[in-house]
């Protein structure tokens, strides 16, 4: 078969079964992550080295960060990368890069938009699609046995929703709007033997929430101050120092107060296990943390105690005239894990995971009674168990691998899928000396049905409780492709080619988990990295 002919058949077939993996939705803008089967939802996250504060959500499936080969570091270099997708729905995504090397120092600039609409509900709105963009400085410069670095971001998200609400509710004004700049500065040098980094991260964030249909109607700010230090030689030594500060303030009542951690932390290695021990001083409140890991050839165990406060929620609709839900306690999670990983020509690996959660924060399920002088928030203690196994087999044109997770039971804290499957072919071809190639992904994703009482509320960013959830079992085909012609890469996607989903099914987001899907998204893109 001709190289052309070959090209045209694959360009046919990734039109007729490509998509690139779906977590929970078609768009990828309201995606719950999970690790082996748990939800994931109330943890700091980093952006490179700039400090995202939990209370984002879904922040890593609406930014994603944009990537350079790596630049010879004894001369001066040049890189510019520029990335642009284009779909059905408006789909329009920009990312654009620049990074100049050099043996001193490096400047990198990064930014990226993206914005896009649907058929269905939160986004019917042409004229207003949900948008996510950012734009990100970094730079570095060593001196003798030191590096001062900082880094700059600015992030910004706007989404609006529209439900099929009764008459007398207007949804017009259905909103979210966050924006945030994040912002660190660090110097690590050497003293003595001994290595140092100490790093301040600062955050300035505004969020509004309005939703009808939830009775939320929300505004504040936060500023957040983390200073940290890491202290390390050899195996001996290894301290973590970390002083954290977040005030939020109400914009609706014009109330505020604060909330104060400090963490300090040592790691020892030894023949019989890692440890990372210390303790958590958490408002008034004093808590251990601890980490233990070993390795036994193929057979791996760690047990990890993690604490942090409880997530704030500030909801105008709390009723106590404060604007802030006023249970202040410390979440407490508990993780056991176990793994066995076998390499030979078949690579094998599972891990059997057991999670305690305590004191974390869930709204109550008032029902259709309107109670206003109830509190509309509950601590919560749950625990869920998972068993995750990979199997990874090479072929000469690829690599195959399997991936399933196993719920053991329901929780809060839990997908409550019994059963959630990917397989993925991971293929590659290159052709005239390589200045052409094609390489991808083809992927089949199952999640069997959810039908218990739990489920995730996405405007108030925490599992829920309900009467009943019922969740049909979900499947689709993906493939993500890439066609290199020389420098320049050729991408094609189609989101959600079964097209399981239809109109005549009720996806609203009073009964069901999923977010109201498009129908298949058809994109196509360019990625060009070049030298100036």
């Amino acid at each position: 078969m001709s190289c052309k002919n070959f090209l045209s058949i694959y360009f046919l077939s990734s039109i007729l079964l490509s998509q690139e993996e779906i977590p929970f939705d078609v768009s990828k803008h309201f995606a719950v992550i999970l690790d082996n089967n748990q939800l994931i939802w109330n943890s700091d996250q980093s952006f490179e080295k700039l400090l995202i504060d939990r209370s984002s959500k879904n922040f890593r499936n609406k930014f994603t960060n944009l990537t350079f080969e790596e630049l010879p570091e004894d001369s001066s270099y040049v890189k510019s990368k520029f990335i642009y997708e284009f779909g059905d729905y408006g789909f329009d995504k920009l990312s654009i890069g620049l990074k100049k090397n050099s043996k001193d120092e490096i400047f990198q600039f990064k930014g990226q938009k993206k914005s896009f609409f649907g058929q269905y509900s939160e986004f019917a709105d042409s004229e207003k699609p949900p948008l996510s963009l950012f734009y990100k400085f970094n730079y570095s410069r060593n001196f003798k046995n030191n590096k001062m670095y900082s880094t700059l971001g600015y992030f910004r998200e706007e989404s609006g929703f529209y439900f099929n609400l009764p008459s007398d509710m207007d949804s017009s004004s259905n909103s979210e709007f966050s924006d945030f700049i994040s912002l660190t500065i660090g110097n690590s040098f050497v003293k003595r033997d001994y290595h140092f980094d100490i790093r301040l991260n600062h955050l300035s964030k505004y969020e509004s929430s309005q939703i009808s249909q939830y009775s939320l109607n929300n505004k504040y700010d936060l500023d957040r101050n983390r200073i940290s230090t890491h202290i390390h030689n050899g195996n001996f030594i290894s301290l973590k120092i970390a002083l954290d500060n977040k005030h939020y303030k109400n914009e609706r009542l014009n109330t505020g107060f604060s909330r104060n951690s400090f963490v300090i932390t040592n790691a020892n290695n030894f023949s019989f296990g890692n440890f990372i021990y210390g303790i958590d001083f958490i408002e008034d409140k004093i808590k251990p943390n601890f980490i233990y890991r070993n390795i036994f050839r193929s057979l791996s165990i760690s047990y990890e105690i993690k604490n942090q406060a409880s997530m704030v929620v500030i909801d105008s609709y709390d009723f106590n005239h404060t604007g802030q839900f006023e249970g202040k306690d410390i979440e407490t999670w508990q993780t056991i894990s176990t793994s066995y990983v076998l390499s030979q020509k078949i690579d094998l690996s599972t891990t059997l995971k057991y999670v305690r959660a305590t004191n974390f924060v869930i709204p109550n399920d008032l029902g259709d009674v309107f109670i206003p002088e109830a509190e509309r928030y509950q601590f919560e203690d749950d625990q869920m168990m998972s068993l995750q196994t990979k199997f990874s087999i090479p072929f000469k044109y690829g690599l195959f691998n399997l991936n399933h997770s196993y719920n053991f039971y329901d929780s809060l804290i839990s997908s409550n899928r019994p059963h959630i499957f990917a397989f993925d072919y991971l293929f590659g071809l290159s052709f005239i000396d390589n200045n052409l190639g094609i390489k991808g992904k083809l992927s089949l994703q199952y999640m069997s049905k959810n039908n218990s009482e739990y489920s995730f509320n996405y405007f108030r960013n925490m599992p829920q409780r309900k009467n009943s959830t019922n969740s049909d079992d979900y499947l689709n085909i993906s493939i993500s492709t890439e066609i290199a012609i020389s420098d320049v890469l050729l991408t094609i996607g189609l989101n959600n080619a079964l097209n399981k989903f239809n109109d005549t099914e009720d996806y609203s987001l009073r009964n069901h988990e999923f977010f109201n899907p498009m129908s298949s998204l058809l994109t196509f893109g360019i990625i060009w990295e070049f030298d100036d």
